[in-house]
């Protein structure tokens, strides 16, 4: 199936969906506090058709595919209309409502019609409507972890490894190695699972590596040149009080072995970790280009070293190694109970939270690229989505989209929640600054504000579309 056919659908299965809870939020927050809701659309105008009127809101579908929204008396999208504008929109309405009483309609209101609108609700009412949506997002994130964690993750029992993509003036290149190629062996171990490629490549110990892979129905040799350094896991932040921090571990130190077994990847260390819960182990990390050995006695439960890490490149990518495509693989599902599924859920919600805070600092401290750290658009989040779903049609397991989807979830829920005009929480501090002042600012000067707002935030997300459409994102293997 095709990138773009992935893209189109990884839009319309997950981001349209989580938009839309996005809006449900502040839709369920209206009618909780009173507030009139005009139109609850799906997509942008133009309208292209309304569905049905009930409660005096009008459902309907629009022409542009991009979300959808909650127009809410008093309010046109993001910004007050002011006094005039909300008396003539609640005048329309409320003939419309006696309209229908009068012809007895099934969607006549039962009881006489009132209206609310957005500025007489209260300034704490008027924050929780905003509010709801990020709040909808983040209840989704969790909700699709744990969904996630109770069907279970494929895990790969076997599979014939495929190169993809072979960075030009790699070693992996500079060793002939091609597209298509299937790796059999490495140092004589046999490649069955993306594990066993990257514990052969991590055994080298400084020395070439000879690799079998089958090209063409044939057996070829080829030796792979050390690239002259390591993968391994790099430390982000070192808990205080934990066991890296006891140990003398700091922030971007790469952990390359533990116990004297290489550690290539975060599946290595957590794999190391588990079966080494509440006892001492020697690691080995760089720390710059010194190496040093250091010993930490390992919590009796996960996180057994209390530090947040990440793999700066894995050792595979250093070959030159870029992407890989399992064949033939064999897949077997490791889903956990409620107990745990939950409890993991929240936290890998929480980490996500953590994670996006810590991004300005990281790219300040020099610890994340300005690559890894680009901004997305709807479009880049698309071709993130069609490289999942074709791993989840791979291993024939909805796993991985459900994760991608709680992520996308809880960062739209984020990306919302910035004080920045024109978003929820760029209105949500102007009802901040209310309550300080003790009156809200005038509509029309608000309503500027945000439309500047929306503007300038219009402006940078077309810049991100036209970064993603030369510049596509590519999640790696």
């Amino acid at each position: 199936m095709s990138d773009f056919v992935l893209a189109v659908i990884a839009f319309v299965v997950v981001i349209g969906p989580l938009i839309l809870i996005h809006e449900l939020g502040h839709f369920l927050a209206a009618r909780l506090v009173g507030i009139t809701v005009l139109e609850f659309g799906i997509g942008f105008p133009p309208r292209a058709i309304k569905l049905f009127e009930q409660g005096g809101t009008e459902f309907t579908i629009n022409w542009l595919p991009i979300g959808g929204f909650v127009r809410p008396l008093g309010e046109d999208f993001v910004r007050p209309v002011g006094d005039a504008a909300t008396d003539s929109e609640r005048a329309e309405l409320e003939r419309r409502q006696a309209e229908r009483q009068a012809e007895n309609r099934s969607d006549a209101p039962a009881r006489p019609f009132r209206t609310k609108s957005l500025m007489e609700a209260g300034p704490w009412q008027r924050i929780l409507f905003m509010s709801a949506g990020m709040l909808m997002n983040f209840a989704a994130g969790v909700i699709l972890f744990v969904l996630a964690g109770l069907i279970g993750q494929p895990v790969m029992q076997s599979a014939k490894m495929g190169i993809s993509t072979v960075d030009a003036g790699s070693a992996a290149a500079t060793a002939g190695f091609l597209v298509n190629d299937v790796l059999t062996s490495v140092n004589g171990q046999a490649v069955n699972s993306l594990d066993t490629l990257e514990s052969g490549l991590c055994q080298r110990n400084g020395q070439p590596l000879s690799v079998v892979v089958a090209r063409a129905g044939a057996a070829v040799t080829l030796t792979l040149p050390d690239p002259g350094t390591d993968g391994g896991v790099q430390m982000q932040s070192v808990q205080g009080g934990q066991p890296a921090a006891l140990a003398g571990f700091q922030a971007n130190d790469r952990i390359i072995r533990a116990g004297g077994q290489p550690i290539c990847n975060n599946n290595d260390l957590f794999n190391f970790e588990s079966a080494q819960l509440g006892k001492p182990v020697v690691f080995t990390v760089m720390r710059g280009d010194q190496q040093q050995s250091l010993t930490a006695t390992l919590n009796a439960q996960m996180p057994a070293l209390g530090a947040s890490i990440a793999t700066p490149k894995d050792i595979a990518t250093i070959y030159g190694f870029s992407r890989f495509v399992a064949r033939d693989a064999i897949y077997s599902n490791q889903s956990q109970p409620l107990s745990v599924a939950l409890p993991q859920g929240l936290s890998d919600a929480w980490n996500i939270v953590r994670n996006t805070v810590e991004v300005p600092f990281n790219l300040i401290r020099g610890k994340l690229s300005i690559q890894d750290a680009r901004p997305a658009s709807v479009i880049g989040i698309s071709q993130m989505g069609a490289q999942v779903i074709q791993d989840s049609l791979d291993a024939r397991q909805t796993y991985p989209i459900l994760r991608f989807a709680a992520i996308i979830s809880i960062a739209i829920g984020i990306t919302q929640l910035l004080p920045i005009p024109g978003l929820d929480g760029g209105r949500i501090l102007f009802v901040l600054i209310e309550l300080l002042r003790g009156k809200p600012m005038r509509p029309e000067r608000e309503g500027a504000i945000h439309l500047v707002g929306l503007m300038i935030l219009l402006g940078f997300m077309l810049i991100f579309v036209v970064n993603d459409l030369f510049n596509p994102i590519n999640l790696g293997r």
